[in-house]
């Protein structure tokens, strides 16, 4: 099926131009053509129809290749030209070459003009997409709010958009072929010049945050992405850079920055105050303790001042921690355990503590739940598991699950539990707040008598934003 062809001929023979119409045809072309050999009438063709290609013949009577060359290109017309001539010199068509013809051929050799034809015809239409590509390249980077500019591999600026000639106040036209050290101070100038070359040399995208000082103009923060430029073959020719202006937002982050670091002081000291609040309630406990003479009512003042205590070492853990939300729950144990067997004294002689603790963060409504479960279970333990001046052991085990669970596990070797006591319906208020508190964290409490007593808590680890 014939290729249809809009033909412009530049020729005073009719007789050559019928040849050219005759090559193209038995080419498989169906060209549809008009002659024209002024000046004139060729700026009338060009206004009457678009055109796929120009044929010129060299030398004609008021008019030459040059001349229609000159007029093609005076309407920006992207055609390919080819000059077609019987007499013309070798530096005459080098000049022609040079000055924006596409080729030419000898009419006693039109063999050539077929696949001059269609060599110049896929260029053409190649030219056009890559035209219609930088056009719309341009479109995109002169709507963005973004500054974008391009460099040759020797620092050379290629392009910019129009807000960055905006920063500098030029036109792209005194940009262009520039480098930094034009318009900048020495040593940003060699800043961006190393930042460049990083990316010429390992041909991989940089992206950085930095100061930009336009000349005359305030710095300003900005976050800059650069990116290698390459051509078909991966060849790496220069670089394309996007940044943006971030000052505001450092600004905003500094500010949000330090009203959070204003209030981390102010819920440490929240706690500290809380924990000293506590301190003193412990310290009226004692003080109540050393008037009171019934053994029963020392007891139970002992007991509830180190459940208070549990909580002013949870309270003195996150005044010394940095994350406010999630308590190190390892330390808070150790912390609990090491203040029980000092606050029992003697009797805690010929026990050892055998704590087995992986590194496991809970948050504060759990640790609280916990924090006294734990002072519960070791409190009784001491108190009731090695009667007599008896030696064993209490182990402490903390470890969590593939399924994201947190087991705790206080287990002695003492004289343990009675068989047919029902743990749950104990009247101590001790193992009654063991079985609420376990409720509390959702969790599953299991209590084994085997060579002494051993109590197993399994609950869910929540997130900073759930709460059991």
């Amino acid at each position: 099926m014939s290729k249809p062809l809009q033909v412009l001929i530049v020729e005073d023979s009719p007789d050559q131009a019928q040849l050219l119409i005759h090559e193209l045809r038995a080419g498989g072309y169906e060209p549809t053509y008009e002659q024209v050999e002024t000046a004139e009438a060729m700026v009338a063709a060009l206004e009457r129809q678009a055109w796929d290609i120009v044929f010129s013949d060299h030398y004609l009577p008021a008019f030459n290749s040059l001349d229609a060359l000159s007029l093609l290109q005076g309407r920006e017309l992207d055609l390919p030209f080819i000059i077609v001539s019987g007499h013309i010199r070798e530096e005459e068509a080098v000049a022609a070459m040079k000055a924006g013809a596409h080729d030419y051929i000898m009419k006693g050799k039109l063999a050539r003009l077929v696949p001059v034809v269609e060599r110049e015809l896929k260029e053409a239409q190649e030219r056009r997409k890559r035209k219609q590509s930088e056009a719309l390249y341009h479109s995109l980077v002169e709507n963005l709010p973004q500054y974008v500019l391009c460099k040759d591999t020797e620092g050379r600026f290629l392009f910019a958009n129009q807000l960055f000639c905006r920063t500098l106040d030029k036109p792209l036209s005194e940009i262009i072929g520039k480098t930094d050290a034009d318009f900048f101070p020495p040593e940003l100038a060699r800043k961006y010049q190393q930042d460049d070359a990083r990316v010429l040399e390992t041909g991989k995208m940089l992206q950085t945050v930095e100061e930009y000082q336009a000349p005359g103009q305030e710095k300003i923060v900005v976050e800059v992405v650069k990116t290698p430029l390459r051509d078909a073959r991966g060849k790496v020719i220069g670089l394309q850079a996007i940044f943006s202006d971030i000052t505001e937002r450092r600004r905003t982050e500094e500010t949000v920055r330090a009203s959070l670091e204003e209030k981390v002081v102010l819920l440490k000291e929240v706690h500290h105050r809380v924990k000293n609040n506590l301190q003193i309630v412990i310290s009226l406990l004692r003080l109540q303790a050393a008037r009171t003479q019934n053994p029963e009512a020392l007891d139970t003042l002992q007991d509830t001042g180190n459940r208070i205590r549990s909580m002013a070492l949870l309270h003195d853990t996150l005044y010394r921690s940095e994350n406010l939300a999630r308590v190190n729950f390892t330390r808070y144990i150790e912390s609990i355990c090491s203040h029980l067997f000092r606050s029992y004294g003697s009797k805690t002689s010929r026990i050892k503590l055998e704590p087995r603790l992986a590194e496991v963060s809970v948050d504060l409504d759990q640790a609280v739940s916990c924090g006294l479960i734990i002072n519960e279970l070791v409190s009784n333990a001491l108190k009731h598991a090695f009667p007599e001046g008896r030696a064993g052991r209490i182990t402490i085990e903390l470890q969590t699950t593939p399924q994201k669970q947190i087991v705790l596990r206080v287990a002695d070797d003492g004289v343990g539990l009675s068989p047919q006591l029902d743990i749950r319906q104990t009247g101590t208020l001790g193992h009654q707040l063991v079985f609420m508190l376990a409720e509390k964290l959702r969790g599953v409490v299991e209590v084994t008598r085997d060579h002494g007593t051993a109590f197993r808590i399994a609950f869910q680890a929540t997130h900073a934003d759930e709460h059991p």
